[in-house]
């Protein structure tokens, strides 16, 4: 037979010869997708167990330290305190909403406040980045690039020490008679905080940042107008943290105007302090220190000191009861 021939007799054949084997992957067994099944059933729940537990660990470390504080202010202060200091936690939650949608990234009110605010516990591990690995894979179950939560997240805690920084140079050389001899070095640092939050200037800085590392830039172009309600939120957090502390101090006697501008422009500074050094946990140690550098002119160093323990007790409840609230909204279905 020719060559021809048998061309014309394969051709005509309509038996399928040899196939190569499949590559496709195994589907999941019966069991793997009934454990898968659980899983996704019972993680919200697993996840308020464990908010629930640290919550109450994070309480009973923190026993001594609202003792004391209730000694020295009084319940109804703590609590007009504890009010002030929940609200303005929560408007830290409204500035990274804000940077996700300037990014293109949208969460439902829902989600967002589970995703934040059960991710905020990470801060108090060393290192202020726990919360942002968290969040990013909360985007990724979420449809959302890792990229693009990263690079929220990173643009997020840049709006919030630039507006804090912005604020303590703002108002603490106001908050004494010598505050202006003492910060007038402060002022020097205005021209590029203002710089920072412009919305094209905080991504170049993260794409030369990468390049000089070797990595490929994020590519992200930031929404004016979202950027600048996140700025706004971050001025909002500021004037009620720091109202949270003045009521304390007002307790102990430093409830001037003066001391009102020390203790809004103190609570923004050391916030921002705390955030420069990430291998304190939720700031501790650099907090505490500003925070009783900048309230001592108006209340003295004992109880500026006083003040600044109570302080940071009162926002650890505040982080337990917003995520202990996450937490339960993530076990809701949303409609």
């Amino acid at each position: 037979m020719s060559d021809d021939t048998r061309a014309s007799a394969d051709a005509a054949d309509p038996t399928p010869g040899p196939t190569a084997p499949a590559t496709t992957a195994p589907a999941p067994t019966a069991p793997a997708r009934g454990v898968m099944s659980l899983l996704r059933r019972f993680a919200p729940a697993i996840v308020m167990v464990a908010v629930v537990c640290l919550g109450a660990l994070l309480v009973v470390r923190n026993r001594d330290g609202l003792r004391a504080a209730v000694v020295a202010v009084g319940w109804p202060v703590m609590l007009l305190s504890g009010v002030l200091a929940l609200l303005g936690t929560a408007c830290v939650e409204r500035i990274w909403v804000e940077m996700l949608r300037a990014s293109g990234a949208h969460l439902r009110e829902r989600a967002a406040a589970t995703a934040f605010f059960v991710s905020q516990f990470g801060k108090y591990l060393p290192g202020s980045l726990w919360p942002v690995v968290a969040q990013m894979e909360f985007g990724r179950r979420s449809g959302i690039a890792r990229r693009v939560m990263f690079g929220a997240n990173v643009v997020m805690l840049v709006v919030v020490a630039a507006t804090g920084l912005l604020t303590g140079a703002a108002l603490l050389p106001w908050a004494s008679s010598d505050g202006l001899r003492t910060y007038w070095w402060v002022f020097l640092f205005l021209p590029p905080l203002l710089a920072s939050l412009h919305p094209r200037t905080i991504p170049w800085v993260l794409d030369t940042m990468l390049r000089l590392v070797h990595r490929e830039p994020l590519g992200q172009r930031l929404d004016g107008g979202h950027t600048a309600r996140a700025v706004g939120w971050g001025f909002v957090t500021w004037a009620l943290l720091g109202a949270h502390l003045w009521v304390m101090t007002a307790a102990l006697g430093g409830g001037s105007g003066k001391g009102l501008l020390g203790a809004v422009g103190g609570m923004a500074l050391a916030f921002a302090a705390g955030l420069l050094f990430p291998l304190a946990p939720a700031g501790a140690g650099v907090r505490d220190a500003v925070l009783t550098l900048t309230l001592t002119p108006s209340i003295g160093s004992t109880q500026a000191l006083a003040v600044a323990l109570a302080s940071r007790v009162v926002l650890v409840f505040a982080d337990v009861l917003l995520a202990a609230v996450g937490a339960a909204l993530g076990r809701v279905r949303a409609p």
